[in-house]
């Protein structure tokens, strides 16, 4: 039988193009209350171990140590007798898979009452484990994947978030689709950190495709075809090799000098989530994490992170990171990064604050992990002094608890009421960092995940003008001052950045050659006299197209 191509439209707000299968990550599975014989939950905790051990094995083999050791510690427990038997017994009666998860929290409950500090970290582990252990049993009874196609998939959702594509990264993930979301979601800035095409606002009949489905996503086009004809294939195979020979024609500047086109110095960071961008970033020449995000391995938490939580997601980054400044950003729950246990609370720092235990345990995680270490603390969506300064003194006291050297606190200034009160924030902040994607969206009223919200539109001149007045402020303060938004690495943006008087950016792993290619092109005379104009211009459009008249790098 003819396979049927059809074509989706949407929004490619990662670029690139990729042939693979789709591979459904969110789909519905269905629930059995049946009890569940002992022969199968032996077989699924064994299936979990394999899958784990495997796992750990190809981090040693990459390399990533700290990584296959965490990894190897979830196949042990998979293998604890006690665990085993526990959810067999469990699982014999009534509802079989609730009495496998009531069996499995039992068990982490109580090494979570334990002294020992080592095993109490374990309890999360315990949690991962049982939980692939209930997705496995449901998903291999009902015909629906167990796991990803071994070798390349596209990963198709409803709503992708971080973690989703970062838990799969290394594993044949190439690409992925989405109805929901926009551009600056953090699915979608974690795509182009990562350089993985993605394509968002597919109309939803996409999710009904059977997993295994040829797909063509090309995201630069921002159109996704199912079973494509050969025709198509070949075009988005020469595509690829384009952007293969691009992405080496830009490699070859690494280890050059950070300069400008008139002798500037400037620094090129990365903004990571994963050991595996801070690698990323290494190769590529950054010189250090501008921005670690940490909410993001807790986006499906039911409750506050604990110290040990935050020690083990902090653990194989910093490894990675050994000898980086780093530059790591509190809890930052909000917008589409909201937790089950959040939903219906306030978000935010605000959220932080409410709840100092969760505070004290970041910070103590933070400082722990960060002796010896080049490590500073950046505080999200700061809107006045008052709560910059809390979280200062939370610093404060537990680095004279602990005993260790002060660590640096920065502010991110991503909101209006940062801006206004920049003067302020300079009295308190050791540095600020300019969040550009929720600044601009709160200057233009549009939501994060709009379709319409785009890193370019930064260049509107309400927004610049608000950067030019950090910068200006915070160097008269004597304050370093960086761009971590995605402004950072964009064409039309970054030459703008660069007459406001910014000198160093912190961009996805996947642009840091692009970039670097552009700045080492720019004059920083031209750029300022390029964003005085810019100021007095309509809109983002208006400004865009003076960048293309004036000053555009052309790349490879």
């Amino acid at each position: 039988m003819t396979a049927v191509t059809n074509r989706w439209a949407g929004a490619g707000v990662a670029p690139g193009t990729v042939v693979a299968t789709s591979w459904r990550v969110d789909r519905p599975i269905p629930v059995s209350n049946r009890p569940i014989p002992p022969v199968e939950v032996e077989r699924a905790f064994r299936a979990v171990a394999a899958d784990l051990e495997q796992a750990a094995a190809r981090a040693h083999e990459q390399g990533r140590t700290v990584v296959g050791d965490i990894v190897g510690v979830g196949a042990l427990i998979a293998g604890d007798p006690d665990l085993v038997d526990a959810a067999r017994r469990a699982a014999g009666a009534g509802d079989g898979l609730r009495g496998i998860q009531d069996a499995v929290e039992t068990y982490a409950v109580l090494l979570e009452s334990l002294p020992d500090e080592l095993l109490r970290e374990r309890a999360a582990d315990v949690r991962q484990v049982g939980r692939r252990v209930v997705d496995r049993l449901v998903r291999g009874g009902a015909g629906i994947s167990v796991n990803p196609p071994a070798r390349r998939f596209v990963l198709v959702a409803d709503e992708l978030g971080p973690a989703d594509l970062l838990e799969h990264l290394g594993q044949g993930l190439v690409g992925a689709v989405a109805v929901r979301g926009g551009a600056n979601s953090h699915a979608a800035i974690v795509a182009r950190s990562i350089g993985l095409p993605l394509v968002m606002g597919v109309d939803p009949g996409i999710l009904d495709l059977p997993d295994h489905t040829p797909l063509l996503v090309d995201a630069n086009a921002g159109w996704v075809v199912t079973d494509p004809p050969h025709a198509e294939v070949v075009r988005a195979h020469a595509a690829s090799t384009r952007d293969e020979q691009r992405r080496a024609a830009l490699a070859t500047e690494r280890g050059l000098p950070h300069r400008t086109a008139d002798g500037q110095p400037f620094t090129l960071l990365c903004n990571v989530a994963s050991d595996t961008e801070v690698r990323a970033g290494r190769d590529a020449g950054a010189t250090g994490i501008g921005l670690l995000r940490t909410e993001l391995p807790f986006l499906d938490a039911e409750r506050w992170p604990t110290e040990a939580d935050h020690r083990r997601s902090l653990r194989p980054i910093l490894a990675e990171a050994a000898g980086w400044p780093v530059t790591v950003r509190l809890l930052d729950f909000a917008n589409d990064k909201v937790p089950p246990f959040l939903r219906g609370h306030r978000v935010g720092l605000a959220a932080l604050l409410d709840n100092p235990t969760a505070l004290v345990a970041q910070v103590r995680a933070l400082v722990e992990a960060g002796r010896g270490r080049p490590v500073q603390i950046m505080v999200p969506m700061v809107t006045g002094v008052d709560e910059l300064r809390a979280v200062r003194a939370t610093v404060d006291t537990v680095t004279a608890e602990l005993g260790a050297a002060p660590v640096r606190v920065g502010a991110m200034v991503e909101t209006v009421a940062a801006v206004e009160a920049i003067g302020e924030l300079c009295e308190v902040a050791d540095f600020l960092s300019i969040g550009t994607n929720d600044l601009t969206a709160q200057v233009l009223v549009l939501d994060r995940t709009d379709p319409r919200a785009r890193p370019e539109l930064t260049a509107h001149p309400q927004v610049l003008a608000l950067i030019a007045r950090v910068v200006t402020v915070s160097c008269l303060a004597g304050r370093p001052v960086s761009v971590c938004g995605d402004a950072g690495s964009h064409p039309t943006t970054l030459p703008l950045l660069l007459g406001a008087g910014v000198r160093a950016v912190s961009v996805a792993c996947a642009r840091i050659d692009e970039t670097r290619y552009r700045l080492r092109r720019l004059d920083t005379t031209r750029c300022a006299q390029l964003f005085s104009d810019a100021l007095r211009a309509d809109d983002a459009e208006e400004t865009a197209a003076l960048v293309r008249e004036r000053i555009e790098v052309p790349v490879p």
